[in-house]
């Protein structure tokens, strides 16, 4: 028997795909790291993310999300931190975008790829919102009847990134392409602008919605 039900899987998928192409924070934040430095640093952003998102299913598996969501305050700091990070990146990228030479280039060199990540992983893995989303979407396609339900958890929480991949195989290279004809202009101070506009919007929406 197969340790997840295959009706329950199919229904699983369809709402996956539906989530996966609605615009959301990780996908704004993989946009502009993308944006701003090329589809190396894009994919290095979504390898960050993808690395939070598993301590977030490990974490919802383990039941660890539920003491979250069971404590306002300890939701709300998370929350908060998360915006905090996220405007400071938007800062951060800001000020790179007025430290261009007059030809648009940047007069210093751009954050390596192991920024990115680092960025990303805690990027997601302050925002409390993906774990709840684990610990209360994935088990309405749990079946008890199947096995552990912390099993099918693991089993069923991966599915969600992975098929993400090839929307972010598209999004990637085409926001890179965009990007590259842009540097060769003297547009490049933009992209760090756009970039760091979004990060900054983003960090604004999450942190009044957390203190609203």
């Amino acid at each position: 028997m197969m340790p997840v039900d295959p009706d329950l899987l199919a229904g699983y998928l369809l709402a996956c795909l539906v989530l996966i192409v609605t615009p959301g924070p990780d996908m704004a934040f993989v946009l502009g790291q993308t944006l701003a430095g090329g589809a190396r640093r894009g994919w290095a952003a979504t390898a960050g993310v993808y690395a939070g998102v598993c301590i977030h299913i490990g974490l919802a598996a383990a039941g660890v999300a539920a003491l979250v969501a069971a404590s306002p305050v300890l939701f709300t700091t998370l929350r908060i931190a998360g915006a905090a990070y996220l405007v400071w990146l938007g800062t951060q990228a800001l000020r790179a975008a007025m430290r261009h030479d007059p030809s648009g280039h940047p007069v210093e060199a751009t954050p390596s790829l192991l920024a990115a990540f680092r960025q990303g992983f805690l990027t997601n893995l302050l925002n409390p919102k993906v774990g709840l989303f684990f610990l209360a979407f994935v088990p309405l396609f749990v079946d008890p009847a199947r096995g552990p339900a912390w099993l099918q958890m693991l089993i069923l929480g991966p599915m969600a990134p992975t098929l993400a991949l090839p929307f972010y195989a598209m999004l990637i290279p085409g926001a890179a392409h965009v990007a590259g004809r842009l540097r060769t202009s003297s547009a490049g101070r933009w992209l760090d602008a756009a970039a760091g506009a979004l990060f900054l919007g983003l960090g604004v929406r999450l942190l009044a919605g957390s203190l609203g």
